[in-house]
């Protein structure tokens, strides 16, 4: 057994070797110290990189692929490479298709600008009998003997503005060189009526009128009102017949309009229907085109991302976009279009039960983003609402939409003016997709 006496004459003993030994160590190392010269000085520290750069460490230390890794990698860059040009290819090919395409549009283009011609020269022939049976019932007894203009210029003035190719600039000289009015007082005119929402056209007619002949204020205000109704029936019928999507419905409005000869009508209709029949049949094969392509995309999962090469598809070959002046979104001047536009497709669309229908708004680069990201917005929701109330195409044919805001912008053609590139950026795209 330790006594304690022996327990404490162990600790002494020990506690005294301890100090010994640091005694020697710190000696042992001042001597080393006191041998070395001087450190020099310590370089400065280096800045501390970044939290968020990533520390590779020593390329040295990093490790060789293995040969299955290698082979990955292999695949996996001959798999981009073959992706790449792959798409490369495509895009040639939807191109070269386009190309196509659009060469078969210029022909429909063609026969409806041809057709249109016809229609516009027999209701231009229409207007003119309308307007000599007004000269001659209103105007030609009440010419004044000492007139500066002769009957024939004022009858041929009526007929003008009965078809509606009466400009501004031959009223002006008419006014300035034959009646004798000066600049100043030819310039009030044109500057009151503008003022107050009126048509400049009608009213220096007016003042034509009322140097040339003897009418009675409310005799002029008649044969006014008789001349601008003639022009606005003309440009209304135009636009009907263009609008127009059988046979039947234009030959109503022409046996309507009156004094249209059948010889007229037939010949009209006739063409019409030749006309809708190409159309048609463009329509129908450009849809399968395009539906062929939507398929090919799907399945090699190239489906278009956010914003679509809008000039190499075929979308806007069947329908058209729908344009909005600046900060605007009402559409009611594109109604009719888009009525003519969705009657033709209607029947075509409903062939394919797996297609949707996406309306993507535009807005040009001006505004905020944030500005532009909404009055896209309304630019798709506002047409929808249309498709809507007009045909059943939430039961048939899903629409979806999309605010692209600015992001989409169309590559400024040469030449273009910003005011035309901008034009051309403010627009709801008719975009065809897979459901």
């Amino acid at each position: 057994m330790i006594t304690l006496n022996k327990l404490f004459r162990y600790l002494e003993l020990t506690n005294a070797f301890k100090m010994m030994r640091n005694i020697f160590f710190i000696l042992l190392v001042v001597a080393f110290f006191g041998c070395t010269p001087p450190t020099p000085p310590t370089p400065p520290t280096p800045p501390t990189p970044p939290e968020n750069l990533i520390e590779v460490g020593d390329l040295e230390e990093i490790p060789e692929l293995s040969e299955e890794e290698q082979e990955e990698d292999r695949d996996w860059i001959a798999d981009y490479d073959l992706r790449k040009k792959q798409l490369q290819d495509l895009g040639l090919e939807d191109s070269k298709q386009k190309i196509a395409v659009i060469e078969q549009k210029k022909k429909i283009i063609e026969s409806k600008s041809a057709l249109k011609e016809e229609v516009d020269t027999i209701l231009k022939a229409r207007a003119e009998k309308k307007a000599l049976e007004i000269f001659n019932e209103k105007i030609a007894g009440k010419i004044k003997k000492d007139s500066k203009i002769s009957s024939e210029e004022i009858k041929e003035l009526i007929v003008k503005a009965s078809k509606g190719e009466l400009e501004v600039e031959e009223l002006k000289k008419i006014l300035i060189e034959k009646l004798g009015i000066s600049d100043e007082e030819v310039e009030a005119m044109i500057s009151e009526a503008t003022s107050k929402g009126k048509d400049v056209k009608k009213v220096l007619l007016k003042k034509i009128l009322e140097e040339t002949t003897t009418l009675s204020k409310d005799e002029l205000n008649k044969v006014i009102q008789k001349v601008e109704k003639v022009a606005t029936e003309t440009n209304e019928l135009l636009t009907k017949i263009g609008n127009a999507t059988t046979a039947k419905e234009i030959r109503k409005i022409l046996e309507e309009a009156g004094d249209i000869s059948e010889e007229e009508i037939k010949s009209i209709v006739e063409k019409n229907e030749k006309v809708l029949a190409e159309e048609k049949s463009f329509l129908r094969e450009t849809m399968a085109k395009l539906y062929a392509r939507l398929q090919r995309d799907r399945r090699l999962n190239i489906e278009e991302a956010f914003c679509a090469n809008i000039e190499g598809l075929l979308d806007h070959l069947l329908i058209e976009p729908t344009y909005f002046e600046t900060n605007k979104y009402d559409i009611d001047a594109y109604v009719n279009a888009m009525n003519r536009s969705y009657q033709l497709m209607e029947l075509i669309l409903n062939d394919y039960q797996d297609i949707m229908l996406q309306l993507e708004g535009n807005a040009d680069l001006r505004g905020t983003n944030d500005y532009n990201k909404a009055l896209a917005e309304r630019r798709w929701r506002t047409p929808s609402r249309v498709l809507v109330t007009l045909y059943t195409v939430q039961a048939d044919i899903p629409v979806s939409g999309v605010s692209r805001g600015e992001e989409c912008q169309l590559e400024r053609l040469k030449n273009e003016s910003e005011d035309a590139w901008w034009m051309r950026n403010r627009r709801t795209d008719y975009m065809f997709k897979l459901r």
